[in-house]
């Protein structure tokens, strides 16, 4: 399909989309040039073989009988809406109408596709029942259409477009306004279906549920640059889980995610981090130890599977993951930068084990001594098990009575790379 770029607002001009496929969804910011897109589409059509249902759609009016001045009023309403340069405007076109005016068979056959695609039923019937002059009611769910909530008010003429036959080629500016997420889901299956090469369907989405993840091609991003010129990019397999992330706010916390991942070696390692965080209010992180249980080795492959699976399966955590871990000749620092892509978010400790960054003051207290840091983690780690002074405390305890004693001034220390590099995370 070629669009000539009548009013030169494209970087290319034409605009092609692919010919074999029938069904297509434009995504982008606010402003990105999507509604600008479906209009210029609109307007490179033979007149009345497509149609633009736009956002202003929600308001129904219309039940009743047919209107005759309406409906031979329809074809200039629609050619007026066809030539609007943009969609802030009220539609004078009736859905209600539209729909009423049609045949018996035709009215029926919408109602049959939407009750085999919805969960709630669609019903037409009388205002008075046993008076088959009365005004025609269109219900779903047992309500009358034009009490349903906008959401479903804005999907009828969707639903009417979508069946006639004169129509090639429909868009559908943000079908999911008003609807909730499982509507969406099933609206997005209903308009897939309905596309065919005698009906080619091209939607502007907001929302992930309108992505079309069995065709990743038929997806396209749309962009305005600084000088205002808009570029159509068809996605590709692997922007599809970044684009997602970004329809859904770009915010992990909102899926109750961690923002952001410190990985360490050991569970003890992790105790005393969280308190360090708590206290720096560092908000947002989890913390991940792999598992090492004073086997470093277990542990410095542990990290390095979790980030080879991260730059895989988790792009959206790829500027969000950080190393810490103790100085040791297995470890493969360039093998985790090249992985993280950046020096930054990997810090290996000078030294052999995070004990040696407890403060000072906390480990004198806990082993009744004046000795200093030094000596008493030297000595402390090459006993088994573990132990200082005549007192023998396992790593993780010692952890918890170190996280339970620290404060924020402690973390003021100055040369102490452990907390240097804490109190610079963002």
């Amino acid at each position: 399909m070629e669009i000539l770029d009548k009013e030169e607002q494209f970087q290319i001009n034409p605009i092609t989309l692919p010919d074999n496929k029938n069904f297509f969804v434009i995504v982008g910011r606010n402003n990105s040039g999507k509604s600008t897109l479906l209009r210029a589409i609109i307007k490179n059509q033979e007149e009345g073989s497509s149609y633009l249902v736009n956002v202003n759609r929600t308001v129904l009016t219309g039940e009743g009988p047919p209107l005759k001045n309406y409906k031979d009023s329809y074809n200039d309403l629609t050619n007026i809406a066809a030539s609007r340069d943009n969609d802030n405007y009220l539609r004078e076109t009736q859905p209600l109408q539209d729909l009423f005016n049609l045949r018996n068979e035709e009215r029926q056959e919408i109602v049959n596709w939407y009750n085999n695609h919805f969960p709630k039923k669609m019903i037409e019937e009388r205002e008075n029942v046993q008076n088959d002059a009365s005004s025609m009611l269109l219900k779903i769910d047992g309500f009358p259409i034009t009490t349903q909530g906008s959401g479903i008010r804005a999907t009828l003429e969707i639903f009417i477009k979508l069946f006639d036959p004169s129509i090639k080629i429909l868009c559908i500016d943000e079908p999911e306004l008003g609807l909730e997420p499982s509507l969406q889901k099933y609206l997005f299956r209903a308009l897939k279906e309905r596309a065919s090469s005698d009906k080619k369907i091209i939607i502007a989405t907001h929302s992930h549920h309108f992505l079309d993840l069995e065709d990743v091609g038929s997806n396209y991003v749309c962009k305005r640059n600084s000088g205002n010129k808009i570029s159509i990019t068809k996605v590709e397999d692997n922007d599809l889980q970044s684009i997602i992330f970004r329809l859904l706010g770009n915010s992990l916390s909102s899926f109750l995610l961690p923002e952001k991942i410190i990985i360490l070696e050991g569970p003890s390692d992790a105790t005393f981090l969280d308190k360090c965080l708590s206290l720096l209010s560092k908000q947002g992180f989890a913390i991940h130890d792999s598992g090492g249980n004073g086997n470093q080795k277990y542990a410095i492959n542990s990290i390095t599977q979790f980030l080879k699976f991260n730059k895989n399966k988790l792009p959206v955590y790829k500027d969000k993951i950080f190393v810490l871990a103790d100085k040791s000749k297995d470890i493969n620092t360039r093998e985790w930068t090249k992985l993280l892509k950046s020096e930054k978010r990997v810090k290996i400790l000078k030294k052999g084990a995070i004990e040696y960054y407890y403060p000072e003051h906390i480990l004198q207290s806990i082993f009744n001594t004046k000795y200093l840091r030094e000596k008493i983690i030297k000595d402390y780690l090459k006993n088994d098990p573990n132990g200082f002074n005549g007192q023998q405390i396992s790593k993780t305890d010692l952890a918890e009575l170190v996280a339970e004693k620290i404060k924020l001034r402690d973390i003021d220390e100055k040369n102490n790379e452990l907390f240097d590099f804490l109190r610079n995370l963002p």
